[in-house]
């Protein structure tokens, strides 16, 4: 089941968009935060490295679309703050 966002293509590119639209869905489907391992794996499916997957959600933080959630683990999670 997906759910569409939209987002403003000035301000993010398509591979962020990707994964904003991945975290997404993962927000409504199991209603947690995203494991950014999750993130990562689901970006290789699409054909995205790990390194460059990383650098996008560093800059989706920066840009106020996702923030790292607080966790018990060392475990890095994502949190959507907000969709265009």
């Amino acid at each position: 089941m997906s759910h569409s966002v939209y987002f403003d293509l000035k301000e993010i590119n398509a591979l962020q968009q990707l994964i904003m639209e991945y975290v997404n869905d993962w927000v409504h489907t199991q209603k947690t935060p995203i494991p950014q391992r999750d993130v990562i794996t689901g970006m290789k499916l699409k054909g995205v490295k790990d390194f460059t997957t990383v650098n996008a959600l560093h800059v989706l933080i920066k840009k106020g679309y996702l923030r790292r959630a607080v966790t018990t683990t060392n475990r890095t999670y994502y949190v959507m703050l907000r969709g265009i």
